[in-house]
Order: structure tokens, then sequence, then C-alpha cells
């Protein structure tokens, strides 16, 4: 609704409250550039203030910020309470930013400073302005109120709205053609009687009273404004349906309760809807979930068989090493091709589990100042003798001045070796590959992986860093591989806020990838020059839990190899019986048995023995860890498990005992 811009007065009743002649005349002479006949009453104490505020109605209210007898503060006070309508302006000579702000926040509608004068006209036509509008809209507003009848007309016409109108009792007074429709009752029927009569039909799954219903709507709408309730309602035809109500509480100007308006909406399709979301939300929940726990089964039995095949050859190995004979021709050659493809396997599983983790947001990292460049040294040569069954050159050019990074070790080698792997697999024989490093700037290093290798197209350089994504299918069957090594790196290098970007002049023209991260300025912790472990310990007698006969037995033979008493348990119960009648030095257990877990036969293992305890698992996800740690073991193990790795292991644990 639009109104009409107010017209401008004839004349002005204005009060100046000023103790200066000479700046009475001054403000005056302003005045008269409104174009129009301004009366204007002088006065410079509070008793005159006040005697003319009762008995003349004045336009605008002008007032000095100091006086000798009174205050513009004071004058102000006096005007908000007696005339709070009336525009208020300061002309000051002295009224300093600060304090200008400050009358303003107390209610005053301007001010003028008397060095510029000449503002005055237009401050003035623009406060009676504004209060000329404000009085309009408050008349239109009151108006608007008392207007019932066009009102009962529109509330009558909203179709998808039943609007109940109630006196302070909860008995219905209006009643629109919307709710009869959703509701089934005539207006003549209904009106008069309490609004708990709605609820008369009451629906399947809402039981209860109906006049607690209208008691429990009415509070809280008196008590807070308005009350919503959704809930089912049954119509006087029988038809159920889902009602959205809100219960308001009408008040008149004075803060009065004069009733209530009750309005009720048929939610019965978005209801649904939303039950029909959270069905699939749920259902989609519990898939992750089934997909998770297949992934770690999955992981469990892929890794399991894997295990006895490597402890397989490190047994022929070593008898040939016991025996100081040389392996004979071909198996010298067999043997690393039985472990690099072991390696294999296993990396695959766990790029698959650490792209689900990423997926779902479950990576955790163990955050801490490293040395860059330290953590790149081991890598690199890493690479290097993986380069040269392809006779790649690998160079390094660590140039970078500042090195420290605060960022989780693993992870940050994770992603430099998946970027290292994947220069060795796409760079054909007698190629190059360059490790270097750089400051971009004074808060970054970045490390660039370049090769010579078969490079990136146009089409595929947009999905690099895609899960399962690889240049084309005939790149897959050529190279191999799931397609989630720079994916990982790519999740990794953002969760440690920085950036992985790919680089290339296009197919056969080699391709770059750089990594940049921030640097910190915390200290990296010294390296400890590591305790020299004994070539081999005493020996152990040792508590092996696993229910796989294959592992078990390569396990047995391994350990029993190196000098070590084993006693081997298949289940929960054996273990449990063999912890609480026997005496050992160390437990290493699987974690998924048939009669229970792993977490069982540690808690049973520490009331017993007070050994460490080493989990051996084919579940690897990082909850898996964390459950073990927590559950009592001393430390964790993936399988497959490298025997060199395991015995390391073994000799930290038990250095210490004699």
């Amino acid at each position: 609704m639009t109104h009409s811009p107010p017209t401008w007065p004839s004349r002005l009743n204005i009060l100046l409250v000023e103790d200066s002649p000479r700046d009475a005349e001054l403000t005056q002479a302003q005045l008269a550039q409104l174009n129009c006949e301004c009366k204007v009453t002088l006065v410079d104490s509070e008793r005159d203030f006040r005697t003319q505020l009762r008995s003349q109605v004045f336009d605008v209210i002008l007032a000095d910020f100091m006086l000798p007898m009174f205050s513009g503060p004071e004058a102000l006070a006096i005007a908000l309470r007696e005339v709070p309508d009336v525009p208020f302006i300061f002309v000051s000579g002295v009224l300093g930013e600060e304090h200008a702000v400050e009358m303003l926040k107390q209610g005053a509608t301007d001010y003028v400073l008397k060095q510029r004068l000449q503002r005055l006209p237009m401050t003035v036509r623009r406060a009676i302005s504004e209060a000329q509008e404000r009085r309009s809209r408050i008349k239109a507003e009151s108006a608007l109120r008392e207007y019932e009848t066009g009102f009962r007309l529109l509330v009558d016409a909203l179709r998808d709205y039943a609007v109940i109108g109630l006196d302070r009792n909860g008995n219905i007074l209006s009643w629109n053609s919307a709710a009869e429709r959703l509701l089934g009752y005539r207006a003549d029927e209904i009106t008069g009687e309490s609004v708990s009569r709605l609820y008369a039909g009451e629906s399947a799954g809402e039981p209860g009273n109906g006049d607690n219903e209208v008691l429990q709507s009415l509070n809280g709408a008196l008590h807070k404004g308005s009350h919503v309730r959704d809930r089912w309602l049954t119509s006087r035809t029988g038809v159920v349906f889902f009602a959205s109500m809100v219960t308001t509480a009408i008040r008149n100007d004075e803060g009065e309760l004069i009733g209530f308006s009750k309005i009720i909406r048929d939610t019965t399709e978005s209801h649904r809807a939303a039950d029909a979301l959270r069905l699939a939300k749920e259902q989609a929940e519990a898939a992750n979930a089934a997909k998770d726990r297949f992934l770690a089964m999955l992981s469990h039995e892929l890794r399991t068989p894997l295990t006895p095949i490597l402890a397989a050859t490190t047994f022929i190995e070593q008898r040939f090493i016991d025996r100081h004979a040389q392996l004979p021709e071909g198996l010298s050659e067999l043997l690393p091709l039985i472990r690099r493809n072991i390696e294999l396997e296993a990396r695959l599983i766990d790029d698959l589990l650490d792209l689900n983790t990423i997926s779902h947001d479950k990576l955790s990292l163990e955050l801490a100042p490293l040395d860059l460049h330290a953590s790149l040294a081991e890598l690199i040569e890493n690479a290097r003798v993986e380069a040269d069954d392809k006779n790649l050159r690998v160079d390094a050019r660590l140039h970078a001045a500042r090195t420290r990074i605060n960022g989780d070790a693993a992870r940050v080698q994770q992603i430099v070796w998946n970027l290292l792997r994947n220069a060795i697999k796409f760079t054909p024989t007698d190629g190059a590959i360059v490790v270097e490093t750089s400051n971009p700037d004074d808060q970054h290093i970045s490390v660039r992986v370049t090769d010579s290798g078969i490079g990136i197209g146009d089409v595929a350089m947009p999905k690099i860093f895609s899960a399962f994504e690889q240049a084309d299918t005939s790149i897959t069957r050529q190279f191999g591989g799931l397609g989630l090594g720079l994916a990982i790196a790519h999740a990794l290098t953002l969760r440690h806020g920085g950036d992985l970007v790919a680089f290339s002049a296009g197919e056969g023209r080699g391709a770059s990838f750089t990594m940049t991260l921030p640097l910190t300025t915390a200290a990296v912790e010294a390296w400890q020059t590591p305790i020299k472990m004994p070539a081999s310990t005493r020996p152990l007698r040792i508590l092996l839990v696993e229910d796989n006969q294959d592992t078990s037995l390569a396990m047995v033979t391994l350990l029993s190899m190196s000098g070590h008493t084993v006693e081997a348990a298949a289940n929960v119960e054996q273990a449990r019986h063999k912890a609480g009648q026997g005496s050992f030095d160390l437990l290493i257990s699987d974690l998924g048995l048939p009669d229970g877990d792993g977490m069982d036969v540690v808690r049973c293992f520490i009331q017993h023995q007070t050994a460490p305890s080493i989990a051996m698992t084919g579940y690897g996800m990082d909850d898996d860890i964390r459950r073990c740690r927590d559950a009592g073991f001393t430390a964790h193990v993936t399988k497959p498990v490298g025997f060199d790795r395991l015995n390391e292991l073994i000799l930290s644990l038990t250095a210490g005992k004699r």
C-alpha cells in the first residue's frame, strides 16, 4: 500500500532553546529559508521549556547543547517523555562528534553545528517530513487494524490455510472457508464451540485429550507469542491428514490479550516427502556403514592370504642363509618378484581404504612440525631403487631455503611417494625424473615431481585427480592400477592446507606435479640418535592368536627359526586359557577371530601378563588402529607382515626385558 508524500506546512511552530540572542537571531535567519511562516518561541530555562511544551503544539524543537541554567540533554530527556513524536535537533557550537553520537542514541533526531548553520533548513525539513510520514504510517496502521471487515474477507479468501479466530478461552469466533473445506464443519456449526472439538476424532498414533491439546497450545502462545504443533488430525468426514498448526496470541495496543488465532495447513505431502527423505538418508547411511564393513572385511580377507606367502619367501631365503648357500639361479629373481607383487597388492588395498576414509571425512592427521627435506631424502633413495628396473634417472634438486612445515609425517611422505610412483609408472625406459623444491614466497614451500613420461592430454587433465580415473582404457590395460594414487595425494594435500596442481605440455611430452604447503615457524623436534638394537634378542615365549591355519603355521615356523618358543591359539577361548595358565614375553594376536576379536584377547592378556602386545590384522583403517590402542595393544601391524619389520618391532618392544 503506497501513500502520497506529505505536503509541506505553510506555517511552522518552532521551540528554540537558546541563551544567546545573537545565535538565536542567526538561527531564525536560516529558518527563514524554509519558505513558510515560522513562529519561533525562545526559552533558556527548564521552567520555561516545560511551560511551553504544555501550552503549545510544536512542529520541531531546536536546542543548544550547553546553557547557563539548562542543558540540551536535559531538554531532550523532558521532550522524549512529554512530546516523543516531536523532532528534536541540537544546534550547538560545542557539540563534539562523540557527544553527537551519544545524543542520537538517546533519541535526538539530528544535530547541526553552529559553524555550519547553513545545513539547518535542510535538516529541519527532513526531520519534519520524517515525523509527518511516521504519523501518517501510524494512522494508516491504526485504520488497517480497525478495518475488520476487509480483513475477514481476506482471510476467507485463503484457500490453503484454515484461519480460526478464538476468544481468550479457546472458543471459536471466526471460521474461514478453507477451515470448512479442510475440517468438514460449516461456520454456523462450529462457531461458539471449543476448539477442542477439532480433536474429537483422535487419529491413530495421536492419542490424547482434546482439552489438554487446547490448553497446551493456548498457554504456549500466551507465554511465547506463538505455539507450533505438527500432528495427525481427522476431519469430520473421516479424512486423516498431517496438520501444521500455529496458535498466536492477539493483543490490543495496550498489550491486553483479546484472543487467539489458529492457522492450520494440510502438510501431508511434505510430511510424507520428509519421511521418504529421512528413510532414504537412513538407508544411505546404512549402505555406507555396510560398505565400510565390507571394505574392512575385504581388506582382512585379501591381506590374510598374503602373510603366509610372504612368510614362505622369507622361510626359503632364511634356509639358504642358515646354510651359507646362494639361492639357485632363477629363485633369486622369483623371490623378489613375489615380494614386489605382494607389496603392490597391499598398496592397492591401502589405497582403497584411504579413499574410503577420505570420502567419509574420517581421516585424522597427527600434525607436528617437520623438516620436509629430511622427509624427502629416504623417499628419493627408495624411488631410485625402484626406478633402476626401468633404467630411470632420478635427480634431486632440493633448493628450498625454508623447509619447516606442520604436517603428518607419514601422510606427507605418502603424498610425495604417490607422485614418485606415478612418475616411475608412466615414464618409459631410460627416462628421467626430477624432484625439486623451492619457496614460491615467504609462507610456502613447493615440491615438484617432473617426468619425461607419456604426458597428459587435454581431455584427461580436468579429471586427473578424480578417483578411478586414468587417461583412457588403453593406459589402464598397459600400466594397470586403480587410478587412486593421485586422488589420494590431492585429498591429503588439501587436508594439510596446501594445493596440488598438474601440468603437461601434452601427450608424449612428460608431466609435472607440484605440491605446495604452508610453512611453519615452529621448531622441529631434534632427531635423537637411534638406539643401536642388537641383531637378535633372547628367546621369547610368544602367545600367537591366529585363526587362519596357513598364517599360523607360517608365523610359528618363522618365529621358531628366530629361536622363540611359540604357543598358538586359534580363538579367543584358547587364548584366554593359555594367557591364564602360562607366562609369556609377548602377545601377537589377529583381530578377527571366530568367537570374538583380538580386543577380548588383549584385555584378558593384560590381566595376567605384564608383557607387550602386537595387533596383527588385515583391518588397517584408522579407526581399527585407534581401537587397538584403546583396547590395550602396544603396537599394530597390518597384514601382510614383513618379517624384517616384525622382528624390528619385537626387538623394540622387548629390548629391555631380561
